[in-house]
């Protein structure tokens, strides 16, 4: 069985990006999943708190192993954990990441905790993602953009990496969480500073919203895990709310649609990516 480190490794040798699916419905687990066998892709299924209170830690946990007898190169993340007994909990059931994110801490209070975690995590053969700096927005469609845009502070984030054992850093380069009727656009000059500087894996929050263009760059320039949330969440809807319009009742035929529209952005995100046939 080949790592979920492994993984970055080989992406950031060889110019790819993994794709962070999340996800807090069953179909949209499936259409993830139906996504990486078609395309061969390694794929992380992310859960976030709220994802992960709604669906069930343990169900994910048992559904990833589950799927992993037909497509071995699946893996779990808790995305945006700040519950540490839940983080805990997410490491004794096997995930294979854990994101703590201390970004609303002072720094002294997000290493102190930070390292107590990766000392708990890797004892178990758990990869922990750090966060320094708020990345702002969420999970929905927004109308504007926010009249302030945050870039990692390079040397608060070296003296991080320098005083934790983390496996990956999520970083601020002008990414947005969420969908915008402007495109988010990344600004790569700072992401190559930030890539001379720092040696662990470099992840992207916010690929929902981001321009292609610059999505293509960021992993050119280092970037090794995109997260996408948002897109799913309103193909989910929208598929959904034009198969209940029809006047069949029965579950499996009105969500298979629903899971094709999944599955088939899944699929073009993989292709932006560029992780196809990476297993």
């Amino acid at each position: 069985m080949k790592s979920l480190k492994y993984f970055f490794k080989k992406a950031k040798k060889e110019k790819w990006a993994i794709g962070q699916f999340n996800f807090s419905t069953l179909e949209q687990l499936k259409a993830i999943v139906s996504a990486a066998e078609r395309l061969k892709s390694p794929v992380i299924l992310g859960t976030s708190q709220g994802e992960v209170n709604f669906f069930g830690i343990e169900e994910a946990t048992l559904l990833r192993d589950l799927y992993r007898k037909k497509f071995p190169y699946i893996y779990l993340n808790l995305d945006h954990g700040k519950d540490i007994d839940l983080i805990k909990k997410a490491i004794d059931l096997g995930y294979d990441c854990v994101h703590f994110d201390g970004s609303i801490l002072n720094l002294q209070e997000n290493l102190k905790i930070t390292n107590k975690i990766v000392k708990y995590a890797h004892k178990k053969g758990c990869l922990v993602e750090g966060e320094i700096k708020s990345i702002h927005g969420g999970s929905e469609i927004h109308k504007e953009l926010p009249k302030e845009v945050l870039f990692e502070d390079i040397e608060k984030a070296k003296e991080f990496v320098k005083k934790t054992d983390i496996d990956s850093l999520a970083i601020n380069i002008g990414n947005l969480h969420g969908v915008y009727k402007k495109p988010i656009r990344l600004n790569i000059k700072h992401l190559k500073k930030i890539k001379e500087e720092i040696s662990v894996f470099l992840v992207l929050h916010g690929g929902s919203g981001t321009s292609k263009k610059d999505i293509k760059e960021a992993i050119k320039n280092g970037v090794v895990k995109i997260n996408v949330n948002t897109e799913l969440r309103i193909a989910w809807k929208k598929s959904l709310t034009g198969s209940l319009k029809k006047k069949i009742i029965k579950p499996y035929k009105i969500l298979p649609p629903v899971i094709k529209a999944i599955s088939d952005l899944v699929q073009e995100k993989i292709g932006i990516f560029e992780s196809i046939n990476k297993n």
